[in-house]
């Protein structure tokens, strides 16, 4: 009767085993795709007595193989909000072949001060973006800008760098 149970056991042990031991995948294939909203229109509806119905219709363009598929959608929602969104669409470049989608700004404005008089402004300006064209992977583009104002004089001094996967395309020097 032990010898039983003990092979009973170590046969449901072993099999066991042989389950959790199931080799994983060497790769996980993830669809490469991007979305990108291109229009988007918010309406609210205001009827006495009645609940505010929000409708916001958008255009989104669906990127995928790469960049070689593209393929324009119409969604809509529909919900109980009262107000207008507050955060706005990035604003894509289109061209003939391809799309620049923004995907990150920061800017930084200073002012320098001496004795309540202004006496320089400083404005730096970081955005990035994808790149889609047909027939191309998706590019990493991004701009940087630095301007440099003197108020007294007017004059203004600009300097921006404009690069595409980390490598810098052009390099500009402006005085005003």
């Amino acid at each position: 009767m032990k010898l039983t149970k003990y092979l009973l056991g170590s046969g449901l042990l072993v099999s066991a085993f042989s389950i959790c031991a199931a080799p994983l995948p060497n790769t996980i294939m993830v669809q490469d795709k991007a979305v990108v909203p291109v229009l988007k229109t918010e309406v609210i509806r205001r009827v006495e007595g009645q609940q505010p119905e929000r409708t916001v219709e958008a255009t989104v363009l669906e990127i995928s193989n790469k960049g070689q598929d593209i393929v324009a959608k119409e969604v809509v929602f529909k919900d109980d909000l009262n107000q207008f969104t507050e955060k706005k669409l990035p604003t894509p470049i289109l061209q003939k072949g391809k799309v620049i989608v923004p995907t990150s700004k920061i800017e930084i404005n200073r002012t320098l001060t001496s004795e309540g008089k202004v006496i320089g402004q400083a404005k730096q300006i970081d955005v990035e973006g994808v790149e889609f064209q047909k027939g191309l992977k998706p590019a990493k583009r991004t701009l940087q800008l630095d301007q440099i104002q003197n108020p007294q004089t007017n004059k203004k001094i600009s300097h921006a760098v404009i690069g595409k996967d980390g490598v810098v395309t052009k390099d500009v020097i402006v005085v005003e």
